[in-house]
C-alpha cells in the first residue's frame, strides 16, 4: 500500500484533468466555459489540484469523465440519483 499526502493526491487529479483536457485537445477556456467554472478557477484547478468539489465535478462531467466518482463511490450501494432523492427528501 502507498500513502499519499493530500498534495501529492491534489497534484495527480491536477495532472490527470489536464491530460485529459489536451487529449481532448481543448483549451483551458474552452473546458472551463463547458464546465461553467470561471476560468481562474479551472486554471488553479488544473494547476494546483485545489477547489470545490462542486467544481471538480462539473469539470469531470464536462471531460466526460463522470465515470471516475463511480469508482470512489463503488462500495457504496445507492446510486447518485438514489442518494440526490434521499437527500432532497431531507432538505
Amino acid at each position: 500500500m502507498q500513502l499519499y499526502t493530500h498534495q501529492d493526491i491534489q497534484y495527480q487529479i491536477a495532472d490527470k484533468i489536464k491530460a485529459t483536457r489536451k487529449q481532448k485537445k481543448m483549451t483551458q477556456k474552452q473546458l472551463s466555459a463547458k464546465a461553467d467554472v470561471p476560468l481562474s478557477t479551472y486554471a488553479r484547478i488544473e494547476q494546483k489540484g485545489e477547489g470545490s468539489l462542486k467544481d471538480f465535478t462539473k469539470i469531470l462531467i464536462a471531460l466526460d469523465r463522470a465515470d471516475e466518482i463511480n469508482k470512489i463511490l463503488q462500495s457504496h450501494t445507492e446510486t447518485p440519483a438514489e442518494v440526490y432523492a434521499r437527500r432532497k427528501g431531507k432538505l
